[in-house]
């Protein structure tokens, strides 16, 4: 029997203060800022289009206020998944980048250019991050099969998840281990970005998970866009 195509349209939450003010939010309960709001507006003009029947948010506020909207132009329940929040980053956590850098330079240049790598106490591994969020939506496309549905979660869940989906970083190891050029290109994190409130399409069928579009921001009027 063939599996039916499931389409997931993960969706990162809007902009908050923390983005702006260039601070590491982790699990920070921040609320979206003014933009954030109106992004979270044109978030929801974006899925009316692509019809999904089921919304599925972090517990962290920035992430449920980016699909509210949404939730009450679709007339659809917005459901609260604990394992979509963002990674736990310790002491980090609502600390200035900038402040980070100057004081913890070794992890801080780890951070830039191999975060697979990072550890410290406190902090949630991106493998860790990337198995806990594959889970969660091998749960749902399985709840769901045939469907659209909807995430909102957090750029640092988002980053490890879709290469999880698809298969191209295994969990412990670099997808460049063994190679000579392995430590200057660092691994996988950085090779994927996403906007705040931007949307990105997976789809799910017999052949397992495929990224079907990536990082889309043409639904939104202004974009602020971070790049560590």
């Amino acid at each position: 029997m063939n599996t039916p195509r499931t389409t997931i349209i993960l969706v990162r939450h809007g902009e908050c203060s923390a983005n702006i003010e260039e601070r590491f939010r982790g699990r920070c309960d921040f609320e979206l800022n003014e933009l954030g709001r109106q992004q979270a507006e044109q978030i929801a003009s974006a899925l009316q289009k692509l019809s999904p029947t089921a919304l599925y948010s972090s517990p962290l506020r920035r992430a449920v206020q980016s699909l509210e909207p949404a939730a009450r132009a679709l007339g659809l329940e917005l459901r609260i998944e604990e394992d979509l929040t963002n990674i736990s980053l310790g002491a980090w956590e609502g600390r200035k980048k900038a402040d980070i850098a100057r004081e913890q330079p070794e992890l801080w240049d780890l951070w830039k250019h191999r975060p697979e790598e990072l550890s410290f106490p406190g902090m949630e591994s991106l493998d860790e991050v990337g198995r806990r969020a594959r889970a969660v939506l091998d749960r749902l496309v399985q709840a769901h099969a045939g469907e659209t549905i909807a995430l909102c979660t957090h750029r640092t869940v988002l980053k490890p998840l879709v290469p999880f989906c698809l298969e191209t970083w295994t969990p412990g190891r670099s997808p460049l281990e063994g190679r000579r050029e392995a430590r200057s290109a660092g691994g996988w994190f950085w090779k994927f970005h996403f906007d705040t409130a931007s949307l990105s399409l997976l789809v799910h069928d017999e052949r397992g998970y495929s990224l079907f579009s990536l990082n889309r921001i043409d639904h939104l009027t202004q974009v602020n866009r971070e790049w560590n």
